[in-house]
């Protein structure tokens, strides 16, 4: 980092990529905001700089950064690996004074905790204890633990609709249950619908008989409003629950009511054109069932106005996908057992099609390209129905 960039970065004060410390803190205080930012996107720690941005400088940086190596190998689990860089900084007009520069970058393993068995996550411009749900997002983005497999305490083999579970059973293998020899909880855990007698959270939303009783932000809510954007003027809302396979098709129903459809002549036959492509409407709908993050206490919400649909899917993107590559069929399956029902059920087809073929959909209609944004927690596919 040059000094020029050490001093713009100064200028812009505290946020949740960047601290400043006057000297080198305690290790326990050390370790809690290294944890911190490993936890998050990874960030800069700046030690010689105090809270309003004044250059205050270190002595002896070697014997800093040898106590930094230590509490980076010592005090944090795992053990991370930081960078440090000395750089001078103007402190006066005449004065330079030495800081140092701890780029931390965002965990391979996370989430990390301090060694006295604490999880922190960056704030704007501070740090806090990380919340169960926030760490279980943690090992979902590491792939430790995959929230569709983890099972719903208190339930049981009893709280599913076993009926539908061994209708859709033998659809997908063309034979019944019983001929698997095979007592039907060992079938279920070994699909992973049951865990240690448990309803999987996957299976509760695919199979359960009421998934809402146990998971009520589990669902879809749909609002159609006058205009073009959020108002009290509503023409229509409804809240679609259910299995899984029950909130598509109630989903892609209500879509339908409220999509306009016109006469389109192709050579010597009229042919129903709606203003949006139901097939790329439901491509969204069905990826946003399947990927969105099911430890967010958030439901899907579909929003139409005059010009446009807009569909959001709670949780942000999950380990290194991007808004760029997403749309290039580029995936990380975050409910991996969701996804292979819903692909044995017909909703899904080839993993990672899906953004891409909403994307030729649109354009075969002569549609504007689908806009795709990351809203706070959540991830937004709009669909323009006209320039």
């Amino acid at each position: 980092m040059t000094t020029e960039a050490l001093q713009r970065l100064i200028a812009k004060g505290e946020d949740s990529h960047t601290e400043f410390k006057r000297q080198l803190p305690h290790p326990d205080d050390l370790a809690a905001a290294l944890v911190a930012f490993a936890n998050a996107e990874g960030g800069v720690l700046i030690l010689g700089v105090a809270d309003d941005g004044s250059i205050t400088g270190l002595e002896n940086t070697d014997k800093v950064m040898q106590a930094v190596d230590l509490v980076c190998y010592q005090n944090c689990e795992p053990r991370l690996s930081c960078y440090q860089e000395k750089i001078f900084a103007q402190a006066s007009e005449d004065s330079d004074k030495l800081v140092l520069a701890i780029k931390i970058p965002k965990g391979p393993e996370r989430p990390y905790r301090t060694n006295r068995g604490v999880y922190y996550i960056r704030t704007s411009s501070g740090r806090r204890q990380a919340t169960r749900e926030e760490l279980l997002r943690l090992y979902q983005a590491s792939f430790s633990l995959l929230a569709d497999e983890l099972p719903l305490p208190n339930s049981a083999f009893d709280d599913l609709d076993l009926s539908f579970f061994e209708k859709k059973f033998e659809e997908f293998f063309g034979y019944s249950i019983t001929e698997t020899d095979l007592p039907r909880e060992t079938v279920l855990q070994n699909m992973k619908v049951l865990a240690n007698g448990e309803t999987t959270v996957g299976g509760m939303l695919l199979f359960g008989r009421r998934p809402q009783n146990w998971l009520p932000f589990a669902k879809i809510s749909a609002v159609r409003f006058a205009g073009l954007e959020i108002s009290e003027t509503i023409i229509d809302r409804k809240d679609i629950e259910g299995k899984l396979a029950d909130q598509i098709d109630g989903a892609e129903a209500w879509l339908k009511i409220h999509t306009r459809v016109s006469g389109v002549i192709k050579g010597f036959k009229r042919e129903d054109e709606y203003e949006l492509p139901h097939e790329a409407l439901r491509e969204v709908l069905v990826n946003a069932v399947a990927h969105r993050d099911y430890s967010v206490r958030s439901q899907i919400r579909i929003f139409i106005f005059d010009d446009r649909v807009e569909i959001f899917s709670p949780g942000k993107l999950p380990n290194t996908l991007t808004l760029e590559n997403l749309r290039y069929g580029v995936h990380v399956e975050r409910n991996p057992v969701l996804v292979s029902f819903l692909t044995k059920m017909g909703y899904m087809s080839q993993v990672g099609t899906g953004i891409p073929r909403v994307f030729r959909l649109m354009k075969q209609q002569q549609k504007p390209e689908p806009r795709l944004a990351l809203v706070a927690e959540e991830f937004r596919v709009t669909l323009p129905k006209q320039v």
